[in-house]
């Protein structure tokens, strides 16, 4: 071999010790595989991970340890391996001598000029993604992808004629504080495993939370034998002395779903999973018709409690933002927020509205709403007699007989302010029946009041609702504002606010919290900005009108020889 020659392999050794430096930076083991698929080296945590010494993984074959469901996909990966080199992060399921079960990621390199050698990193997969490992990418409901799952399997079910059970185990009274991190996370990983092998077609278990599991099963499988196995599996990793550390509950529940509709079901999984989740030691439910029963008491129960917490106007308090316009300061309108006091405190939109909306009362939440601005408007005494105040009403009221036919009483009743009224439409999407909209909204223009769509853009019939409902103001949602930063989102909002101009409609950039935005939004030739950079909402914010001169000066979106105008 010349000069030459050890200098490339030099160069090459240094360059897969570089790599394998670099992977295993970030990675739990180590291993060197030789001829044979032979483990030559190991170095890292293969104790923790497998109950195996680094001594006692060398000179075996990495296949052994590789889970029967997962071996096809083992043999596969280490041929892409070998035929090109490299092996991007896969998932694996490996099983150590103990029974342990692992879920790893692994990646891996092998040069052309070591034929024999190739080397893979692993790294270990916390347990509450498990059930997600294979498709990588953004945070999971592992509560809703149960409910889901445990939906599919009444419905197999029912085809053929079985009857099903499920059962759901909480192991978060036990105490790991003893164990090795990472043999207390391949404990619950091999649980998972567990609870997968027992259930129905080895695929109908899940994690609800760190330490709480559930499982569909037969009647082939009792749940004392699960946790009989579970026992034996905690003996093995915490050993004779520590086996008292593991403590598991667990409730069985009947699956008859014969009374139940499709969305009872839903309700009464969700019912049943996020009560067991929230305190097993008190849980008593017995079967999914017991959850659908107790899910309706206790709907029934908060919209009682909803309906006298928002009792009465003066249980709704509004907090007020500008609306401005970026090229003279001028105020357009202030956006009346809504929050409920209760008991000196108040609750925002997010803890409320999406509950009103679930069992039907966001009809009578927003007619509470509209009720207050209009008394607001008619005695002005915590607004300005100038101010134009916009408030929310949510798209799915439109689409309720009984609210509309509500409100325009109460617009009929207050013609005199309604040229200072803004029916902010949110939520837009959920409109069923778009033609019917459009005929209502046309009447309340017609009665004075203004239409704005709220969030414009979201969703994927954004452009219908622009092209059939009557609006005067579209507010485009804060996602296409914080991506016009980048050209090709810049581009994309130009393209809006010029089909609303074609359509005479006024635009509405939200969530503005610097010059830099309003510059942005100037280019695109939106209107109007909201946001932090002028003001916070107040309860006062609407008391006195106000120009932003100096703040659109600064921004550099001023017309030409504006002039400050009192702050």
């Amino acid at each position: 071999m010349g000069v030459g020659d050890a200098s490339v392999i030099d160069k090459l050794k240094a360059q897969r010790d570089r790599f394998i430096a670099f992977a295993f930076a970030g990675a739990d083991l180590l291993l060197e595989i030789g001829e044979d698929d032979v483990i030559a080296y190991s170095a890292g945590a293969g104790e923790a991970l497998y109950g195996l010494a680094d001594s006692d993984l060398t000179n075996k074959r990495l296949g052994d340890f590789v889970h029967g469901k997962d071996r096809k996909r083992f043999d596969d990966a280490v041929l892409k391996l070998k035929n090109t080199g490299r092996l991007d992060h896969m998932v694996l399921t490996l099983v150590g001598s103990s029974g342990s079960v692992a879920r790893l990621r692994v990646a891996g390199i092998r040069l052309p000029q070591f034929p024999k050698t190739y080397h893979l990193v692993l790294s270990r997969i916390p347990p509450t993604v498990v059930a997600e490992a294979d498709r990588m990418g953004g945070d999971v409901d592992h509560k809703a992808q149960f409910v889901e799952m445990v939906q599919q399997r009444l419905n197999e079910a029912n085809r053929i004629g079985q009857d099903y059970t499920l059962t759901l185990f909480d192991l978060s009274g036990s105490n790991f504080d003893n164990i090795e991190p990472a043999a207390a996370q391949s404990f619950m990983s091999t649980v998972l495993n567990t609870l997968e092998e027992c259930s129905v077609r080895g695929n109908s278990a899940g994690p609800l939370s760190e330490r709480t599991f559930g499982m569909v099963h037969d009647d082939k499988v009792s749940a004392a034998l699960v946790q009989q196995r579970i026992a034996a599996l905690a003996g093995k990793f915490t050993g004779k002395s520590g086996a008292a550390a593991v403590k598991m509950r667990s409730s069985t529940l009947e699956l008859e779903d014969s009374t139940l509709s499709e969305e009872d079901i839903a309700k009464a999984m969700t019912y049943i999973v996020n009560g067991f989740v929230r305190d097993s030691a008190r849980f008593t439910m017995k079967s999914l018709a017991d959850g659908a029963r107790m899910a309706v008491e206790e709907t029934l129960v908060r919209v009682k409690n909803f309906r006298k917490m928002v009792k009465g106007e003066d249980k709704l308090a509004f907090l007020f933002q500008p609306i401005v316009n970026l090229r003279t300061g001028a105020v357009l309108k202030y956006e009346a927020f809504c929050r409920i006091t209760h008991n000196g405190n108040f609750f925002l939109p997010s803890q409320i509205i999406p509950f009103a909306t679930d069992v039907g009362l966001i009809g009578e939440f927003d007619l509470l709403t509209i009720t207050k601005a209009l008394k607001m408007l008619r005695t002005p005494t915590e607004i300005s007699p100038l101010a134009i105040i916009a408030v929310n009403v949510s798209g799915q009221s439109l689409g309720n007989p009984g609210f509309y036919q509500s409100l325009f009483r109460l617009l009929e009743e207050n013609r005199q302010v309604l040229g200072r009224l803004v029916i902010e439409v949110t939520d837009a999407v959920s409109i069923y029946n778009l033609d019917e909209a459009k005929r209502l909204l046309a009447r309340i223009r017609k009665l004075g009041a203004r239409i704005s769509l709220d969030d414009f853009g979201s969703g994927g019939s954004a452009f219908d609702l622009l092209r059939i409902l009557p609006v005067d103001f579209a507010k485009i949602d804060a996602s296409y504002i914080q991506d016009a930063r980048d050209p090709k989102g810049k581009s994309v909002l130009k393209a809006i606010t010029g089909l609303c101009s074609d359509l005479g409609i006024i635009t509405v950039g939200e969530c503005v919290e610097d010059s830099a935005t309003m510059q942005i939004l100037r280019d695109v030739n939106v209107d109007y900005a909201q946001g932090y950079y002028f003001a916070h909402p107040a309860v006062d914010g609407a008391k006195r009108i106000k120009y932003f001169t100096e703040h659109v000066k600064v921004a550099g979106t001023a017309e030409p020889g504006l002039m400050l105008v009192g702050k």
